[in-house]
């Protein structure tokens, strides 16, 4: 019994023994651990200021790049800074109660939509500027500035209110869209403050002052001013003004149009002015610009224009370089206008809102968008299909056969004077083969040979002008037309169906396929 007792503390020491080696190894490891990461902080890490800090324990990683871009190309703006001096302090996600975000200006109508969206605050280590944005960053507003400890931004409160005052009047903005970005001290050369008027006297004494520069959304005014605030003048050359600038607010959903087709690129939907008229105009992939009548069923002024591939791809990169914010957007006309003319323009990314009355005053990358989409209609005129040549479907019924295997494209002639019908073939060895459909002799058969190089060059020029996009269309004879040709040409699983009559009406890139294939015929026939 005795042996018993004395061996059981002794395991139990053992075992204690062992527990703590353990503790003291994982707490020697952990040190090391702790040790190691907290040198490799001090090393790599350490904040070189407190803003550097402040960024480091409470900007979150998930803030979006456009959301940052934005924001700081507007701070930079407004405070005359440099994009590399300024930092983002803070980034927390947000959704805001209404399509200002939660900051809205003095009579300023806000749809009552929940905007999701972030509370953004940058900084330069002096001043920080509090802004709320949407989700992607289109679409943000400063909430508010606050000043740092800089001694030269310590203007007399006098003076202070004089200037944020001029400045609300001159933009027409509440005092809490504004800031003052920068102030220093200044001696000016007159009692002009260095800002004469036309045909003015300015005294020659020198006057002891301030050039300080008020911040607003992509605006920026600069004043000069006595030491007082009493006098004070506008240095609209070193401004940026945007004259009558307008905000943007949401489109409510039950507003917005239908969202466009897979293929059509870009929408404009035109409607009021004095005739309150809607009219459609669609850019498709394939360069069909088509303009229309909307709740006109019989749709008699129906117009068709066409573009090239290249004008199309022009358009759809100056769309994505411009950065548009297609976010369901509308910027209202302004107050007492009346038969303006509204136009509401889609791509799939979203909708747009505008007016002719307030066109001018828009952002400027909305602005170029505008432009392009007018020069492009304008130089498809040159292009139209007339109303009587409108393309029409080609009846399953009315298709020829497919082509087979060997054959890279057909021609079917028929009608005119004569009324026999001959059909063209081109096989991809070369041969190009005439032939009149219904000779049973197979008297009238002529055969010639093309180069390899010819055929290949003809089947690129094909891909090219996207012929195989054509949808079994027909462009039919003007009304009252006779004795006229009809040529059928089919490639792949396409067909197009033209006359002699509408040829040089046709778009511009089946005019084209049709001289080349007249060029390979004239040449080795």
């Amino acid at each position: 019994m005795k042996t018993i007792i004395k061996v059981y503390p002794n395991t139990i020491r053992a075992r204690i023994f062992t527990a703590l080696i353990l503790t003291g190894f994982l707490s020697i490891s952990s040190n090391f651990t702790l040790i190691k990461n907290a040198t490799a902080a001090s090393a790599n890490l350490m904040p070189e200021s407190r803003n550097e800090l402040i960024t480091e324990n409470l900007t979150t990683n998930n803030l979006p790049r456009r959301v940052e871009a934005a924001v700081l190309r507007d701070a930079s703006k407004r405070s005359q800074i440099s994009v590399k001096e300024l930092k983002i302090v803070e980034s927390t996600p947000q959704t805001w109660n209404n399509g200002c975000l939660g900051v809205s200006q003095s009579s300023e109508i806000c749809t009552q939509a929940l905007v999701p969206g972030w509370k953004v605050v940058v900084s330069d280590g002096k001043q920080r500027w509090v802004y709320h944005t949407n989700s992607n960053g289109r679409l943000l507003r400063i909430a508010s500035t606050q000043t740092g400890g800089n001694s030269e931004t310590k203007l007399p409160e006098s003076l202070k209110n004089a200037v944020i005052l001029a400045a609300s009047q001159r933009l027409s903005l509440p005092i809490s869209q504004l800031n003052i970005v920068q102030a220093k001290q200044r001696t000016w050369k007159n009692g002009c403050l260095n800002l004469p008027r036309p045909d003015e006297g300015c005294t020659q004494a020198l006057v002891s002052g301030w050039k300080v520069v008020i911040g607003a959304v992509d605006q920026t005014l600069v004043y000069h001013t006595n030491a007082s605030g009493s006098a004070l003048r506008l240095n609209e050359k070193a401004s940026e003004i945007a004259e009558n600038r307008i905000t943007p607010v949401s489109i409510a959903k039950s507003e917005l149009p239908p969202p466009i087709n897979s293929n059509v690129i870009f929408r404009q939907i035109k409607s009021g002015g004095l005739f309150a008229r809607t009219q459609e105009t669609v850019l498709l992939n394939d360069g069909r610009i088509i303009r229309y009548e909307k709740g006109d069923a019989n749709d008699p002024k129906r117009q068709v224009w066409q573009v090239s591939p290249q004008q199309v791809r022009q358009f759809q990169r100056l769309l994505e370089k411009n950065e548009l914010s297609f976010q369901n957007l509308s910027y209202p006309a302004t107050k007492g206008s009346a038969d303006y003319i509204t136009y509401t323009v889609t791509t799939s990314d979203g909708t747009i809102q505008y007016n002719d009355v307030s066109q001018s005053n828009l952002p400027k990358d909305l602005q170029t968008v505008v432009k392009a989409w007018n020069e492009i209609r304008a130089q498809a005129i040159a292009n139209q299909i007339p109303d009587e040549i409108k393309p029409l479907p080609i009846p399953v019924s009315e298709l020829p056969p497919q082509l087979d295997r060997n054959v890279v494209f057909r021609q079917i002639k028929s009608g005119g004077f004569i009324g026999k019908t001959y059909e063209t073939i081109l096989l991809n060895d070369g041969r190009l083969m005439e032939y009149r459909i219904g000779d049973t002799n197979d008297s009238e058969r002529r055969v010639w040979r093309v180069s390899q190089q010819k055929v290949r060059e003809f089947q690129q020029f094909l891909k090219d002008h996207r012929f195989n996009e054509s949808e079994n269309l027909s462009y039919p004879a003007n009304n009252g037309s006779a004795d006229y040709i009809t040529y059928t040409v089919t490639s792949d699983d396409t067909t197009v169906r033209y006359n002699d009559i509408s040829q040089n009406n046709l778009p511009k890139n089946l005019q084209a396929v049709v001289k080349a294939w007249n060029q390979i015929r004239k040449t080795y026939q």
